[in-house]
């Protein structure tokens, strides 16, 4: 199986797993707090079950890697929004924007992107699952959130919608993966205003 097979059978395994569940946020909450304290070399699955209290058993039945737990820990910590079904519809697509906060900095997110990045770096499944679960993932909850702004009428007849909704993600991620940078509020909303809907609405 190749890596990005192997992506692609995260991404359809996870879909089906229960976000609200509180044991799945228990562990994920722990694989963060390790990360950040660790590493991805330093942190285990074991040492996560103990941190989480939970078995063993129930944490390899969630994750078969540590991969799998590590991206699933960073990109889908509580309350951030998965797919178009997450977000309510606020009746414009900048308020839509705004509700989703794509890469919105949390408390520990520097010391666990500093955990993560050298994996991405230097392991080719790692960085295979990352891209999957950070860039793609979002690249579809953008594209869901533009095709929902076209059917209530704001967006130019001529945009290209595949071609936008890569926009925000990849700049997240450079400013995240390359630049080193936080994500914050600010960023946000310059983003939006001055890069995103520029691109999609008639500012005649």
């Amino acid at each position: 199986m190749t890596s990005a097979q192997a992506a692609d059978d995260v991404v359809a395994r996870r879909a089906g797993r229960r976000r609200d569940d509180s044991k799945d946020d228990a562990i994920l909450l722990a694989a963060r707090e390790l990360l950040a304290e660790r590493g991805f070399d330093g942190m285990t699955m074991d040492a996560v079950a103990a941190r989480a209290g939970a078995g063993k058993a129930t944490v390899y039945r969630r994750w078969a890697s540590k991969v799998e737990m590590t991206v699933d820990a960073v990109t889908c910590g509580t309350g951030v929004p998965l797919t178009i079904e997450d977000l309510p519809d606020t009746g414009s697509l900048r308020d839509d924007l705004m509700a989703v906060r794509f890469g919105r900095h949390r408390p520990d997110d520097t010391e666990i992107m500093s955990g993560l990045m050298s994996a991405v770096r230097e392991n080719p499944e790692v960085a295979s699952v990352f891209h999957a679960q950070f860039v793609r993932s979002r690249i579809t909850l953008m594209r869901d959130l533009l095709e929902r702004a076209r059917l209530r009428g704001e967006l130019r007849d001529d945009v290209d919608l595949d071609m936008v909704a890569s926009v925000a993600p990849a700049m997240i991620a450079y400013r995240k993966v390359v630049a080193g940078q936080r994500v914050d509020d600010d960023f946000v909303v310059r983003m939006i205003d001055n890069v995103i809907l520029p691109l999609v609405l008639d500012v005649r």
